[in-house]
C-alpha cells in the first residue's frame, strides 16, 4: 500500500495513519483542517478555499444555497434574521453524495460572526439532505463548540418526524382539501413567500439536486423561475396563525412554478409550463433540519417523481 509520494504503509500502519487523521478532523466537527495532512491516497475531506483571488471551486451555487440553508434553520430556531454575507471555505467528503462543512461570515446589523454549516447530502439527483450543524463560530479566546457525538465524516439518517410527515412524500392535495382543509393548508400570499427567501431557496435546491452530474445548470446557471402560487401544509392547533405556519418545524411546501425550460429529469419541456414541486421539511428535537423534495407531474394520468432514495454509498473508515 503506497501514497501519492510512493511511501510504503503496511495494513497495520495505514490504519494507524488514516485513525490519527480522523481524530484530528474531529477536534473541529471537520471545519478547520488546514495544516492536516492526509497521508493516504483517496482519504480525507477537500478543502477549498473561498477567498482567494480567483480560486474556482466546485458545485459553487449548490454551496452558496448550503450555506442560506444553514442560516435560515439557525434563524428558525433562534427567532434572529442573518444573511449570508460571504463564503470563507468548505470541507467536503469525497463521496458521491457528499457532506460539506462550510465556514462563512453572516450579518443581522448591527451583529456580524462567523458561521459553521454541515450538510450531509443522503442521495444523488434527488433532495434529500440534512443540516446537522447551524452555529457561530466561537473566538479565539473561547473554548470551541464542538457535537457531543463521536465524529462521523458523512452521516446516514435525518430529522426525527411522525405522522404525515415521515416516509415517502405525499401526493400533491386535490383542490376540494385545498379549499375546504383550512386548518391543515395555507395558501401564502405573494408579499408573504416573496418576504420569506426560504421558499425560493427550497425551489432552487431542488432543482440543483435534480440536475446535480447533468451539467447544464452548472454551466448556464439557475434559470429564473417565477413562483406562482405557494400553500403549506402544517399540522397542530398552535400553527394556525400565518407565522406559526411559516416556522413550522414541520411542513410540506407545495410550489406551483414555471420557468424551467429543460430538465433531463423532467417529463415537460418549456419554460412556459407550469410545473409543481413538493419538498418537506423537518426540524427535531434536536435542531437537525431535513428537506426532501420531488416535482410532481401536471399532465394526467402521470406518475410523480420517484421519491424512494437510491443506495447511499458509505463514508470513510472511522477509528
Amino acid at each position: 500500500m503506497t501514497t501519492e509520494d510512493g511511501e510504503y504503509f503496511t495494513a497495520e500502519e495505514y490504519d494507524r495513519h488514516v485513525g490519527e487523521y480522523w481524530r484530528a478532523v474531529a477536534e473541529s466537527d471537520g471545519f478547520d483542517i488546514e495544516g492536516i495532512d492526509s497521508p493516504v491516497v483517496l482519504t480525507g475531506l477537500l478543502h477549498y478555499d473561498c477567498q482567494k483571488s480567483g480560486r474556482r471551486y466546485p458545485e459553487p451555487l449548490l454551496v452558496k444555497r448550503y450555506a442560506l440553508l444553514g442560516l435560515h434553520r439557525y434563524n428558525i430556531l433562534q427567532g434572529t434574521s442573518f444573511k449570508l454575507a460571504t463564503l470563507q471555505k468548505f470541507n467536503k467528503t469525497m463521496n458521491l453524495t457528499s457532506s460539506f462543512y462550510i465556514t462563512l461570515l453572516a450579518q443581522d446589523p448591527p451583529l456580524q460572526k462567523t458561521f459553521q454549516v454541515r450538510v450531509d447530502e443522503q442521495a444523488y439527483h434527488s433532495l434529500d439532505l440534512t443540516v446537522a450543524i447551524a452555529r457561530p463560530k466561537k473566538d479565539q479566546n473561547e473554548a470551541a463548540e464542538t457535537t457531543k457525538e463521536p465524529f462521523i465524516p458523512h452521516f446516514h439518517g435525518g430529522a426525527g418526524a411522525d405522522g404525515v410527515f415521515q416516509g415517502p412524500l405525499p401526493d400533491w392535495p386535490s383542490d376540494d382539501a385545498l379549499n375546504d382543509d383550512r386548518n391543515r393548508f395555507y395558501a401564502l400570499e405573494k408579499s408573504e413567500w416573496q418576504a420569506t427567501g426560504w421558499i425560493s431557496l427550497y425551489l432552487e435546491l431542488l432543482i440543483l439536486a435534480n440536475d446535480k452530474g447533468m451539467f447544464g445548470i452548472v454551466q448556464t446557471g439557475l434559470p429564473q423561475v417565477q413562483i406562482l402560487e405557494v400553500v403549506i401544509e402544517t399540522k397542530g392547533i398552535n400553527e394556525k396563525a400565518p407565522d406559526k405556519r411559516l416556522n413550522a418545524r414541520r411542513a410540506h411546501v407545495y410550489i406551483t412554478f414555471t420557468g424551467l425550460a429543460k430538465s433531463p429529469r423532467l417529463v415537460e419541456i418549456g419554460e412556459h409550463v407550469a410545473r409543481k414541486a413538493i419538498i418537506r421539511r423537518v426540524i427535531d428535537d434536536s435542531g437537525d433540519l431535513t428537506l426532501l423534495g420531488k416535482f410532481w407531474s401536471l399532465q394526467s394520468g402521470e406518475k410523480a417523481e420517484s421519491s424512494q432514495k437510491r443506495p447511499r454509498s458509505k463514508g470513510p473508515r472511522i477509528f
